[in-house]
């Protein structure tokens, strides 16, 4: 993955909130669980905080996430 590609990802996705996509079986614990995009690894992946009572954080591929719309 490229720096340009990266920054790409960053710009859309960094600080956004999202959902999981529920139909991948190692995310369906995610459904119905907004989350906010942390910050995207070096690796392409983002780093996503669910909302919820474990305020743990997920490295998950971004093309499997779905971007929620702005309130």
């Amino acid at each position: 993955m490229t720096e340009m590609e990266l920054e790409r990802l960053k710009r859309q996705f960094a600080g956004k909130r999202v959902t999981a996509d529920a139909c991948r079986p190692e995310l369906a614990r995610f459904a119905d669980r907004p989350g906010r995009v942390i910050t995207i690894n070096c690796n392409g992946r983002a780093l996503v905080e669910f909302d919820g009572p474990n305020p743990s954080r997920y490295d998950i591929a971004p093309e499997f996430l779905k971007l929620e719309p702005s309130p």
